[in-house]
């Protein structure tokens, strides 16, 4: 693995080291392509899952564990790669495109790849930024074993939210789970899981978080419930936000249309409305937002560029 050169012009570079990201990576490789990837991390959000339980051929894996199966094997083959950076704007000058990054080197290509996944969503509420790694975290993978034997909540009712609920019940002494719907919206095989825990978690439906109390770190989180208007305050020492996700699109919106969340706008062949720009994974508008399909989408993506260049 050697890094991008400034002179070079490549065949495809791919922006985006998930699991989309990384098979587009493979893909292109395999081609004969002259590949580069570009990325701030290799895993994207499978780094912040504790157990991948769908990916066809795993029973069951850590996410960690299989971002670095995905990466091992990428690099089996001829990609130049620049890790921990971020392509702040493309530019298209004839045929070949510009990528500035934010270490200030220019890279060219003839095709791209975007694949830079998403992040997750922020409740925007008063005391949110304040607390955000003081007591408010969007990880309960990574920062669960901070809260041993301590009163904790998570925000949302989804498979994320449940398996949040999996994580720290090995660890807090109680659960709070605040949702704005009026039950849980995982998935039935999911939420088995939470059974062993019930004793610990106490939930919340119908209830809006309002605001992020405390002094240099978190200690309250004050709730409305949408039903009767009544105001809550519940004393926790750290929140879990898991309430879905957004796409990490800003730097391309100058180049690629985009629906109105924020999403790359793609055909079932991973074009965008550029000629020479592909899209795939999670940043696209293509629906169900899962690790089998990023991954598969990395595939037409690369196949996609690959006929693209071969019918230039």
């Amino acid at each position: 693995m050697g890094k991008l050169n400034k002179h070079d012009v490549y065949d495809v570079i791919i922006v985006g080291g998930g699991p989309a990201g990384m098979n587009a990576g493979l893909y292109s490789a395999r081609k004969g392509l002259k590949t580069g990837l570009i990325t701030k991390d290799f895993g994207g959000q499978t780094l912040n899952t504790s157990t991948i339980e769908n990916y066809i051929g795993t029973k069951e894996i850590n996410g960690m564990d299989l971002a670095e199966e995905w990466k091992s094997h990428m690099l089996e083959y001829s990609i130049d790669v620049n890790n921990f950076t971020k392509v702040e704007k493309i530019k298209k000058e004839e045929d070949v495109f510009q990528l500035a990054t934010d270490e200030d080197d220019i890279f060219k290509s003839k095709t791209v790849i975007l694949a830079p996944g998403a992040k997750k969503r922020h409740l925007n509420v008063t005391g949110e930024d304040k607390f955000e790694g003081k007591g408010i975290s969007y990880c309960a993978t990574c920062d669960a074993p901070l809260y041993e034997d301590k009163e904790v909540a998570i925000v949302g009712g989804g498979n994320s939210a449940v398996e949040a609920i999996v994580d720290l019940g090995k660890i807090a002494k109680k659960i709070h789970l605040f949702e704005l719907l009026d039950d849980f919206t995982a998935d039935e095989i999911v939420l088995e899981k939470i059974e062993p825990y019930k004793d610990k978690l106490e939930t919340h439906f119908n209830t809006t978080i309002k605001e992020f109390k405390g002094d240099t770190l978190l200690e309250k989180v004050v709730v409305e419930n949408k039903k009767t208007k009544e105001i809550n305050e519940y004393n926790v020492n750290g929140v879990f936000v898991e309430i879905g996700q957004l796409p990490n699109t800003d730097s391309f919106n100058n180049i690629v249309k985009m629906n109105d969340s924020g999403e790359i706008i793609t055909d079932k062949l991973c074009k965008t409305n550029v000629e020479g720009i592909f899209a795939c994974g999670d940043a696209t508008n293509i629906p169900y937002k899962q690790v089998v399909i990023a991954a598969g989408q990395g595939a037409t993506a690369a196949l996609s560029a690959y006929h693209y260049l071969l019918n230039k």
